[in-house]
């Protein structure tokens, strides 16, 4: 309980452009609540459904354009519902790391 408490003043106070002394946490998805974690960065089930279906659907409107906006949209849709996948498989222990 106290991480979460931790993990939301973290959050909204970057939201208000106040970094703070937030630790650099590897990010990760709960399965059990739908919750993705990405640093001091925290984003329900709501917002990740949201976000999918935002990308696909410009996935859609990006395709008769002809450029790579389609593609991104279809990359950013795909790894969020491996990633969900993945994690469900793995009890919740899918961990992604950060690069350098």
């Amino acid at each position: 309980m106290a991480g979460n408490r931790e993990d939301l003043i973290r959050s909204l106070a970057g939201v208000m452009g106040m970094s703070g002394e937030a630790k650099k946490k590897d990010s990760h998805f709960d399965p059990s609540t739908g919750t993705l974690y990405c640093g001091s960065k925290v984003f329900s089930q709501t917002d990740i459904a949201e976000a999918k279906k935002f990308c696909e659907t410009n996935m859609k409107k990006m395709a008769d354009i002809g450029d790579n906006a389609a593609m991104y949209y279809e990359i950013a849709a795909s790894a969020v519902e491996l990633l969900q996948q993945d994690s469900v498989k793995n009890g919740g222990k899918v961990v992604v790391k950060e690069g350098p």
